[in-house]
């Protein structure tokens, strides 16, 4: 029987898989935040952070990895996005074999990754659910929100797998255009079908 299962959560940005990854943690399962854990390492990782430093010069401000400036260099052209991705991921997977660490006798781990595939993390994961919804519905959701634009929006795209890729991927696909609730139940299905598997 195997000790613990493992469960990639990912989708395009405005899918819903942050509110995915809030259910899973009122269920009671751990969960890896990807981009908490970048935040987390931006502000706090000291070799990280003189990595930086000394390949985007001026990108620590204020003692932390700014990441307006990491911003104005992508758009100005003088840093390439999948530049600054290979220099995140392995300090990003330092936290995730930590993360492995501490719920070493859990039954079941989310992993909450927004570029899961673009990683290569699927390889670490059990199952796969991707969350998506209609093009229309993600284009409202993230231009909704603050600070963003048409510009940031098509970056953000840009820099993460096929919708369709994904899905072909996907072990379970959710799609959260159908509201909280068809959502909440789907995953507790699933919690409960992989719960039994093990």
């Amino acid at each position: 029987m195997k000790n613990r299962i493992v469960i990639g959560l990912t989708g395009a940005v405005g899918a819903g898989k942050s509110t995915a990854a809030k259910m899973f943690r009122d269920m009671v399962l751990p969960v890896f935040d990807a981009d908490g854990a970048v935040h987390r390492m931006m502000r706090d990782n000291a070799r990280m952070k003189a990595l930086f430093e000394n390949r985007v010069k001026g990108s620590v401000v204020n003692g932390e990895i700014s990441r307006a400036v990491l911003s104005e260099r992508i758009k100005s052209g003088d840093l390439d996005v999948r530049a600054l991705e290979k220099m995140i991921w392995p300090f990003a997977e330092e936290e995730l074999q930590s993360f492995f660490e501490r719920h070493s006798r859990e039954p079941l781990l989310i992993l909450d990754v927004p570029l899961l595939f673009e990683a290569g993390w699927d390889g670490y994961c059990d199952k796969i659910i991707v969350m998506t919804a209609p093009e229309s519905v993600l284009r409202q959701r993230v231009l909704a929100r603050a600070g963003m634009s048409e510009e940031k929006y098509a970056l953000l795209r840009k820099r993460q797998l096929d919708e369709k890729e994904k899905c072909a991927r996907a072990d379970f696909i959710i799609d959260s255009s159908e509201g909280i609730e068809p959502v909440r139940r789907r995953l507790e299905e699933i919690r409960d079908i992989l719960s039994c598997a093990r």
